[in-house]
């Protein structure tokens, strides 16, 4: 019998292009206004609006466990937590996928299903019992695919 095993991955939105686009609107927005006695315009409100929203990323976190129990996901703000049992998945499977099937990164719900992802091209496949379709992004496809496998063949094994 094999010991219990789990699989946890974090994943954030924080990439080299976020920090640069960070950086521009710090430089942007707040510099002219602490240097100088410039007033607040409309412009400026947008701009703060964009720099809070950014800042806010920093925050979100995808947080997924994989284990005896099933797959589970915490994506504050979107979902403070989310279990799929085996016993509700009918086929799960690591997917290469592109930004247009889904619309983006985040929290999406679409023709596809719903994918809960923050950057990258890969994601486990649920298809459900009910039909429903769940992807969830991951940065170790490979990982997650061992898992699932291990998962696959013990509840196979408890079958027959």
């Amino acid at each position: 019998m094999m010991k219990n095993r789990v699989y946890s991955e974090r994943q954030s939105f924080w990439n080299w292009w976020l920090i640069i686009l960070f950086v521009g609107l710090f430089v942007w927005l707040l510099y002219p206004l602490l240097l100088t006695d410039k007033t607040f315009t409309s412009e400026d409100w947008v701009g703060l609006g964009l720099l809070v929203l950014v800042l806010m990323l920093l925050f979100v976190k995808l947080h997924t466990r994989i284990d005896k129990a099933g797959i589970t996901i915490r994506f504050f703000p979107f979902v403070i937590k989310r279990t799929w049992s085996w016993d509700m998945i009918d086929s799960v499977y690591i997917k290469k996928y592109s930004i247009v099937d889904y619309g983006g990164w985040g929290y999406r719900v679409g023709k596809n299903g719903i994918a809960y992802n923050t950057k990258g091209n890969f994601g486990l496949q649920l298809i459900l019992k009910n039909g429903a379709r769940i992807m969830i992004g991951t940065q170790r496809p490979e990982e997650v695919k061992d898992m699932v496998d291990t998962y696959k063949q013990m509840e196979h094994e408890n079958i027959h």
